[in-house]
Formats: C-alpha cells, sequence, structure tokens
C-alpha cells in the first residue's frame, strides 16, 4: 500500500477529529467522545446528544494547549472508506453492547469489485479490525472483477454507454440479467449490454421450451404427478440416465452454492438442460405422442417432471421470479397442499435421485456414436429422414459392443438405421480397405527448402507407405514419432509435424473419427430404402401443413390426398406409420380434390391433400 490520502473536502462524512489552532499552528487528535469532553471550551451543550457529524460537531472547541486560544477542529472530513472500515464495529454495537456485537462478530461473508476495492473497503476493513481486536473482520470474501460495455470499454455516462439498472431491468427484465451475472466467471471482467444479455438467456429458454412442452401435453392427457409415482427401478434406461444427471446436477449445486461458485453450478445446469432438452426430451417425444404403453408414457411424464420440478428449485435463487412462475404451474396447480412458493420449499437434496455412473458413461459412448453417426450423414449429404442400411463402429475398446448394447435401438432410431455393426480393433491400427483408404501429404513449404531435388522422391516414399502400412504410418504420425522412409538408397525421417494423414471413404461409405472411435455409413440407398425416405419426407410435409392451418398437437385428422400410382403405393406401404404420426384417422386415396387443396412437393411428383379436423362427437368409441 501506498500513502493514502484520508482526509475528503465534503460536508458529509465521518467528521475528522482534528483540531489546529491557527495562530500557533499546534495541532492535536482527540481520541474520543469522553476526552472532547473534558477537553471542551464551548460549544458542548449544542453538539451533546448528537452524532459526531457536521455542523454539531463544529460547535465544539477546545484550548490550544500551547497559547490557549480557543481551537476548531479543522474543516475536512474522512475519506468515506475510513466509515466503511469499521462497519464490523459502528453497525453491532461494538461500544454499546459488547455481547451482541461477539454474537455477530466477525461477518459470514462479504463481496465487492475486487479492482476497485482491494486497496479500499478490503484494505480498510482488516487494517482497521487488525487495530481495533487484532481479529478477521469476515470469514470470507467474495471478489469480482468489473463491469464493462458489451466492448468491453469501462462504462460512463459522459461516453453515452453506461446502462441505469432500471432501465435495464424494465428493458431485458431482471431475471434474465441475473442469469448472465450468475454464469459468469467472477475471474474476469463482465462484458455488459442487452446483446449479451439476450444471448445469455437463450440458454434459459431452451428449459422454457421443455417447461411449455410438458404443460402442453401432461394437460391433453390429464397427466398428474401425485398419481403415478413409478419407482425409478421400473423406469427406461433413458428415464434412468436423465435422473442419473439430475442427480450429479443437485450435487455440484450444494458444492458450487456453498462454495460461493455459482457459475460453475451455471456450467453444469446448462449442461443438463442441453441433456434434457437435446437428448432426453428429444428421445422421448414418441413415447408422449404415439405411445400405446401407458406406463412407458406416464414413466416418461413423471421423469420429465421431476427434472422439471427439481431443476425449478435449483434455479429459485438465480432466477426468483420465473422460477415461481414453473413453480406454481408444475406443483400448486396440482396439489394445493403444497408450500405456496417454490421460496419456501426445501432445497433438493443429495439423497432424493441416485446416480448411476455405468449407465451415465453407457449414454456418452451412446451419444458420441450418434454424432458420429450425424457426422457421416453430414459427410454424405444425405439427411436423417432418409433411411440407411448400416452404420459400422470401430473402436479403441474392445468392449464397446458390450457397453453399447442396451442403447442400440435408441442408436438405431436416432440415426434412422437398420443395422448396427462392431468391428473389434483401432480405426488405426485396422487395414479397413473396405471402408476407407489413407492418403498423405508432405507439408510444401518446409519439405521444398528443407528436402530439394529430393521432395518429390520423398513425397512418393510417403504414397508407398501408405498403401503398404497405412496404419503404421498414421500411428507414427499421430504420436508425434518421426517417420522413416528409404528414398535412393538411404534412410530419410521425416518429422511427423511436416506430414498430413487423411482417411478416405471408399464408395459406398461415409466415414467420421473421433478419438479412439471411428464410424462408417452404408449411404447406398436401394428401392425400399428410398421408399421409407419418400414417405418420411411426405409426414415430415404434412406435420408442417398441420401447423399451418391452425391444428392443435393433439388434433386427430382425416386426410384425402391425389397421387401417382407409385407414391400411392409407397404411402398404402406403410399407411400405419402415417396416420399414428400426423394423427389420422382416416387416411384416403381420391380421384380429385377440390380447389382449395394443398400443393405437397416430393421429390419430382407433386401431390394434392386436404386436411380435414375430425370433432371429439365424431370418433367412434371403437
Amino acid at each position: 500500500m501506498s500513502d493514502w490520502m484520508i482526509s475528503k473536502k465534503r460536508y458529509w462524512g465521518l467528521a475528522l477529529p482534528i483540531y489546529r489552532c491557527a495562530d500557533c499552528d499546534t495541532f492535536e487528535v482527540i481520541g474520543g467522545k469522553e476526552e472532547l469532553r473534558e477537553r471542551a471550551v464551548e460549544g458542548w451543550e449544542r453538539f451533546d446528544g448528537h452524532s459526531p457529524h457536521r455542523p454539531w460537531i463544529d460547535e465544539v472547541k477546545i484550548a490550544c494547549p500551547s497559547c490557549g486560544k480557543p481551537t476548531p477542529r479543522i474543516p475536512e472530513v474522512g475519506n468515506p472508506w475510513l466509515d466503511a472500515g469499521i462497519v464490523p464495529y459502528s453497525t453491532l454495537g461494538y461500544d454499546t453492547d459488547r455481547e451482541h456485537w461477539e454474537r455477530w462478530f466477525p461477518a459470514d461473508w462479504i463481496s465487492e469489485s475486487f479492482p476497485g476495492q482491494f486497496r479500499n473497503w478490503f484494505y480498510a476493513i482488516l487494517a482497521m479490525s487488525t487495530v481495533m481486536e487484532n481479529r478477521p473482520p469476515f470469514k470470507l470474501m467474495f471478489g469480482y472483477r468489473l463491469m464493462k460495455d458489451e466492448d468491453g470499454e469501462e462504462m460512463h455516462k459522459s461516453k453515452g454507454n453506461s446502462i441505469e439498472f432500471n432501465q435495464a431491468a424494465e428493458r431485458v427484465g431482471a431475471d434474465a440479467m441475473r442469469w448472465l451475472f450468475c454464469s459468469h466467471n467472477p475471474e474476469y471482467d463482465l462484458r455488459f449490454g442487452y446483446g449479451r444479455v439476450r444471448e445469455s438467456w437463450r440458454e434459459f429458454l431452451v428449459l422454457w421450451n421443455v417447461y411449455q412442452f410438458y404443460l402442453t401435453y401432461s394437460r391433453i392427457d390429464g397427466f398428474d404427478p401425485a398419481e403415478n409415482d413409478i419407482p425409478v427401478a421400473d423406469r427406461s434406461e433413458l428415464d434412468r440416465w436423465i435422473l442419473s444427471l439430475l442427480s450429479n446436477l443437485v450435487d455440484t449445486a450444494h458444492d458450487s452454492y456453498s462454495g460461493s461458485s455459482v457459475h460453475l453450478f451455471m456450467r453444469e445446469m446448462v449442461a443438463f438442460i442441453g441433456s434434457l432438452s437435446r437428448w432426453y426430451l428429444r428421445r422421448s417425444r414418441r413415447r408422449i405422442w404415439k405411445s400405446e404403453d401407458d406406463a412407458d408414457k406416464a414413466a416418461a411424464y413423471r421423469t420429465l417432471w421431476e427434472c422439471l420440478e427439481t431443476v425449478t428449485r435449483l434455479l429459485a435463487p438465480v432466477v426468483p421470479f420465473i422460477s415461481e412462475e414453473m413453480y406454481q404451474e408444475l406443483v400448486r396447480a396440482q396439489d394445493a397442499d403444497a408450500p405456496v412458493s417454490v421460496h419456501l420449499t426445501e432445497f433438493p437434496s443429495r439423497e432424493d435421485f441416485a446416480a448411476d455412473d455405468k449407465l451415465v458413461a453407457g449414454m456418452d459412448l451412446a451419444r458420441a456414436t450418434v454424432e458420429l453417426g450425424h457426422a457421416a450423414r453430414n459427410n454424405a449429404g444425405i439427411k436423417v429422414r432418409q433411411p440407411l442400411a448400416e452404420l459400422r463402429v470401430i473402436s479403441d475398446d474392445s468392449e464397446l459392443a458390450e457397453k453399447l448394447e442396451p442403447f442400440v435401438g435408441l442408436i438405431l432410431e436416432e440415426l434412422n438405421l437398420k443395422r448396427l455393426v462392431f468391428a473389434p480393433g483401432s480405426p488405426r491400427s485396422l487395414g479397413l480397405g473396405n471402408l476407407f483408404t489413407r492418403t498423405v501429404h508432405l507439408d510444401g513449404k518446409v519439405a521444398g527448402p528443407k528436402y530439394k531435388r529430393l521432395v518429390q522422391a520423398v513425397r512418393a516414399a510417403l504414397t508407398e507407405a501408405a498403401v503398404s502400412d497405412g496404419a503404421e504410418l498414421e500411428r507414427l504420425q499421430r504420436a508425434g514419432e518421426p517417420i522413416p522412409l528409404e528414398v535412393e538408397g538411404r534412410t530419410i525421417e521425416v518429422p511427423a509435424e511436416e506430414v498430413t494423414v487423411e482417411k478416405v471413404a471408399a464408395e459406398g461409405w461415409a466415414i467420421a473419427e473421433e478419438g479412439g472411435m471411428l464410424v462408417a455409413l452404408a449411404t447406398a440407398i436401394d428401392d425400399d430404402l428410398r421408399r421409407e425416405g419418400r414417405v418420411r419426407d411426405l409426414v415430415r410435409k404434412i406435420q408442417n401443413l398441420r401447423k399451418e392451418v391452425g391444428l392443435d398437437v393433439a388434433d386427430r385428422i382425416r386426410l384425402l390426398y391425389t397421387a401417382t400410382d407409385a407414391l400411392a403405393a409407397d404411402i398404402d406401404s406403410y399407411s400405419g406409420y402415417v396416420s399414428t404420426e400426423i394423427l389420422a384417422l382416416e387416411l384416403e386415396r381420391a380421384e380429385t380434390l377440390a380447389d382449395s387443396a394443398h400443393s405437397i412437393e416430393l421429390g419430382d411428383e407433386t401431390l394434392q391433400v386436404t386436411i380435414e379436423k375430425i370433432e371429439a362427437g365424431d370418433i367412434s368409441p371403437a
């Protein structure tokens, strides 16, 4: 710490107890109220009974110890951090009720911006408590960096980039601001602006969409969580997996909240929301929409409700207003005896849900396989709604097939495949010439000047090595080891960083690789696959048409269509699937349709359709 200017030429503030004689320049510092009363020669009666602030304290004068003349207090007041530094004493009755002070001292927790306070409040409060009692004034200090604008510039009214809190809260909402603040790592400056708030708030809106999905369909089906307390052991792997993630999230919440590291909890919360929305709910939609298994549908609803209800309580300290709204719909609307507010409920317990680490690890592998499968589809330019025959999986893990066995059906459905094949061994060690070949490239910018006239011979030797033992060449390159080559009768070692090894999929295959796993997707589409793909495309477009004509998600319909004989045959082959997907109680081909019929483009064909909502009274009990 450097020298500190402790005085301020202000009116309000802690009056500095320094008395200076204008005649002889003698000064004294008065040590307390009792000493001031003993030394006062005038003004005490006007000050007595007031706090030691201006104007009352300025009424008192003392006798100068050198010349005896009445001496006033200097007009300056103390730096505000002097006041702040004695807060643990001045506000807790240190002088008037020492027993009360001892009960509350030291403070459990204090917080302020570290760059602005480490030499102001944090320093003052520590230094003064050291002098007063030689004791720390707090148990935990939470410091954080500065808030700046979206461009990283300091906010100032003169710059026109400052944002007043009430203005921001009115424009984007206090909860959205809190989400951004709590998600931010306090070790770094926070860049604040409306764009940043909206970007951060999108993370929550994913959860909000899941919540709206649950409300919509649970109300349609009349689901009551209190009447469907299904044992976790009786639920599917998918249900038990998301509940295992929820258990881990509760653990993180306890550790992060108690450790004042809320941003770590928020990081895990965002990851959980992603898993809940983009994996669990997406894989469970059919169970909720189309399932004929009432027990499985109830298990899906119950699991989704447990996730949403628990997350609402976990997030209540972060977004208190919107979590309250969610709680009222999720809990109070079903149970009038429940606590009237989410903020009066018990915080989720670590024992509420049991984590199955083996199941989580298996699902992680399944998701990794699916991601690679999607990457292979993207590489081939084939959309997911087009069924394909086969995906081969090659991995370093010799037990991969066993680990993925419970999830094979899920992987096939997600990737729209007919068959999943596991090939043992490493994708880098197997010579799977029927799936891919290896090509090798030499960095010309380095190799040209280095090998000069031998550069073409080096390239040729690398190509020959890729053909003869591409797996070993790739192993050396990935391990960063030099690659030995025979060039014009002598051995040359080419550094790994000068070489790039790539796999090129064989005709009829598309590949993708990550870490120790490679997948090869069969891209050939026979007539059966093509017909099924066309029907799936038709279903997707009719689903979009349902939305365009304003149908509710649960409305049953009558669908009439005109189509070529070939397309009509395809629809007839998959009529059960089509009817189930589009909620059609009647699916019928017609010779002609009214002019108001809708046109649907399907490849190089066009069909006409009419959609008619079937009212509940028109549905036969049979």
